[in-house]
Protein backbone atom coordinates (compact mmCIF):
# COMPACT_ATOMS: atom_id res chain seq x y z
CA UNK A 1 0.00 0.00 0.00
CA UNK A 2 2.61 2.53 1.34
CA UNK A 3 4.83 1.40 -1.68
CA UNK A 4 2.08 1.77 -4.65
CA UNK A 5 1.67 5.45 -2.61
CA UNK A 6 5.38 6.48 -3.13
CA UNK A 7 5.31 4.97 -7.01
CA UNK A 8 2.54 6.79 -7.98
CA UNK A 9 4.28 10.07 -6.14
CA UNK A 10 7.38 9.40 -7.66
CA UNK A 11 5.58 9.33 -11.36
CA UNK A 12 3.48 12.54 -10.57
CA UNK A 13 7.23 14.53 -9.34
CA UNK A 14 8.52 13.16 -12.60
CA UNK A 15 5.47 14.04 -15.12
CA UNK A 16 5.91 17.68 -13.21
CA UNK A 17 9.20 17.98 -13.91
CA UNK A 18 9.10 17.55 -17.46
CA UNK A 19 5.75 19.77 -17.75
CA UNK A 20 8.59 22.33 -16.06
CA UNK A 21 11.28 21.75 -18.77
CA UNK A 22 8.71 22.25 -21.17
CA UNK A 23 7.62 25.72 -19.70
CA UNK A 24 11.24 26.81 -18.93
CA UNK A 25 12.28 25.77 -22.60
CA UNK A 26 8.93 27.94 -23.62
CA UNK A 27 10.20 31.01 -21.30
CA UNK A 28 13.46 30.84 -22.91
CA UNK A 29 11.97 30.92 -26.91
CA UNK A 30 10.06 33.91 -25.60
CA UNK A 31 12.89 35.58 -23.54
CA UNK A 32 15.02 35.23 -26.90
CA UNK A 33 15.67 38.54 -28.87
CA UNK A 34 15.14 38.16 -32.52
CA UNK A 35 15.90 41.79 -33.64
CA UNK A 36 17.80 43.13 -36.38
CA UNK A 37 19.05 45.95 -34.41
CA UNK A 38 19.73 44.52 -31.44
CA UNK A 39 21.54 41.94 -33.49
CA UNK A 40 23.59 44.69 -34.91
CA UNK A 41 24.23 45.92 -31.39
CA UNK A 42 25.65 43.11 -30.51
CA UNK A 43 27.94 42.15 -32.99
CA UNK A 44 29.20 45.87 -32.84
CA UNK A 45 29.74 45.37 -28.77
CA UNK A 46 32.02 42.02 -29.36
CA UNK A 47 33.61 43.64 -32.30
CA UNK A 48 34.44 47.20 -29.66
CA UNK A 49 35.17 44.48 -26.92
CA UNK A 50 38.05 42.80 -29.06
CA UNK A 51 39.25 46.64 -30.28
CA UNK A 52 39.87 47.22 -26.90
CA UNK A 53 41.20 44.27 -25.98
CA UNK A 54 44.09 44.59 -28.75
CA UNK A 55 44.61 48.18 -27.93
CA UNK A 56 45.48 46.82 -23.94
CA UNK A 57 47.52 44.07 -25.31
CA UNK A 58 49.47 46.67 -27.82
CA UNK A 59 49.91 49.07 -24.38
CA UNK A 60 51.17 46.50 -22.07
CA UNK A 61 53.68 45.37 -25.12
CA UNK A 62 54.81 49.45 -24.63
CA UNK A 63 54.63 49.46 -21.47
CA UNK A 64 56.86 46.53 -21.40
CA UNK A 65 59.70 48.42 -23.23
CA UNK A 66 60.02 51.22 -20.80
CA UNK A 67 62.50 50.89 -18.47
CA UNK A 68 60.67 53.03 -15.43
CA UNK A 69 57.66 50.87 -15.77
CA UNK A 70 60.25 47.54 -15.21
CA UNK A 71 62.01 49.21 -12.06
CA UNK A 72 58.50 49.26 -11.15
CA UNK A 73 57.34 45.72 -11.57
CA UNK A 74 60.62 44.87 -9.99
CA UNK A 75 60.09 47.46 -7.27
CA UNK A 76 56.71 46.01 -6.17
CA UNK A 77 58.10 42.00 -6.77
CA UNK A 78 60.60 42.76 -4.03
CA UNK A 79 58.23 44.23 -1.67
CA UNK A 80 55.70 41.53 -1.83
CA UNK A 81 58.98 39.40 -1.03
CA UNK A 82 59.79 41.38 2.23
CA UNK A 83 56.03 41.37 2.83
CA UNK A 84 55.90 37.47 2.66
CA UNK A 85 58.82 36.80 4.75
CA UNK A 86 58.15 39.79 7.60
CA UNK A 87 55.00 37.15 7.46
CA UNK A 88 56.79 34.04 8.02
CA UNK A 89 58.87 35.80 10.68
CA UNK A 90 55.28 36.86 12.51
CA UNK A 91 54.28 33.50 12.51
CA UNK A 92 57.25 31.70 14.23
CA UNK A 93 56.95 34.67 16.44
CA UNK A 94 53.23 33.96 16.99
CA UNK A 95 54.00 29.75 18.09
CA UNK A 96 56.26 31.26 20.55
CA UNK A 97 53.75 33.16 22.57
CA UNK A 98 52.15 31.23 25.29
CA UNK A 99 48.49 30.02 24.87
CA UNK A 100 46.74 33.50 26.19
CA UNK A 101 44.84 36.24 24.01
CA UNK A 102 46.98 39.37 23.94
CA UNK A 103 46.08 43.15 23.38
CA UNK A 104 48.33 45.36 21.86
CA UNK A 105 47.96 49.02 20.49
CA UNK A 106 50.37 50.71 18.26
CA UNK A 107 50.89 54.02 15.99
CA UNK A 108 51.35 53.10 12.42
CA UNK A 109 51.87 55.93 9.86
CA UNK A 110 48.21 55.33 8.86
CA UNK A 111 46.97 55.82 12.63
CA UNK A 112 46.80 53.93 15.95
CA UNK A 113 46.13 49.82 15.49
CA UNK A 114 44.87 47.61 17.96
CA UNK A 115 46.36 44.43 17.73
CA UNK A 116 44.51 41.51 19.46
CA UNK A 117 45.93 37.21 19.34
CA UNK A 118 43.99 35.11 20.63
CA UNK A 119 45.07 31.61 21.68
CA UNK A 120 44.50 29.78 18.39
CA UNK A 121 47.05 31.71 17.17
CA UNK A 122 44.70 34.40 14.73
CA UNK A 123 45.82 37.77 14.32
CA UNK A 124 43.18 40.77 14.18
CA UNK A 125 44.33 44.15 13.59
CA UNK A 126 41.70 46.57 14.84
CA UNK A 127 39.29 43.54 14.64
CA UNK A 128 39.65 42.59 11.01
CA UNK A 129 41.74 39.29 11.32
CA UNK A 130 44.63 39.25 9.38
CA UNK A 131 46.29 36.01 7.32
CA UNK A 132 49.24 34.97 8.86
CA UNK A 133 51.36 32.09 7.10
Amino acid sequence: MIEDKIRQLIQEIAKLKQELRGIKKDIKDEEKIDNEEYQDLEKAYKDLRKQIKAFKEEWEQELLQEESYIQLKEMKLKKEEEIAQRNEDLSKTLLKLPPNPVDLSLDLESGPVRIQIQPEMRLYLNGKEEKVK
